[in-house]
């Protein structure tokens, strides 16, 4: 049975996922931990603002987001209680988790490139930075891409209300 992801509220998406990427790990918010060779870090604007953008331009499914979720969830059950990030690690975070999900999902090569995404956010970072954030992280996550409708289903029924998301199971009618 084909299943699809709804979301009643993308202003619930995007919350619930700069939320989740804020909340991974602790970050640096001074701008003074900064290395000096990555002046981009000085123009990043609001996490919210910048995922919204990318939302916008990319026009991506809701499963595609739904499954980035899922992705960061894993990466946040494997990392050391130790593990501490720069100021620009939650938006290298959820590039790289969207990116994967949105590559997992694809079976029409319409999937987001690095390419696509430096374009999308207005060249904060390079493409040898996207490709080196997407590694880190497939790294991290140890690889554990494959995300079945049950790992959704039991995703969703933790916060499918918060996200105000549903999976919707199709009924095709096989009648001539």
């Amino acid at each position: 049975m084909p299943t699809t992801v709804s979301s009643r509220s993308p202003e619930a998406l995007l919350s619930f996922t700069a939320n989740t990427a804020i909340t991974l790990l602790p970050c640096s918010h001074s701008l003074k931990s900064a290395p000096i060779n990555k002046p981009y870090r000085y123009h990043l604007p609001p996490l919210n603002e910048f995922i919204a953008t990318l939302f916008k331009r990319s026009k991506l499914a809701p499963a595609v987001c739904l499954v980035s979720l899922i992705y960061l969830q894993r990466l946040k059950s494997r990392l050391p209680s130790h593990a501490r990030g720069d100021i620009d690690t939650p938006y290298r975070l959820f590039l790289a988790a969207i990116l994967t999900a949105s590559k997992f999902l694809s079976e029409t090569g319409t999937c987001l490139t690095s390419q696509a995404i430096v374009v999308m956010t207005d060249h904060v970072y390079t493409q040898k930075d996207i490709n080196s954030m997407e590694r880190s992280f497939l790294g991290l996550i140890k690889y554990d891409l494959f995300v079945n409708v049950e790992a959704i289903k039991e995703y969703l029924d933790i916060h499918g209300k918060t996200l105000e998301m549903d999976l919707v199971e199709e009924v095709l009618d096989h009648q001539m």
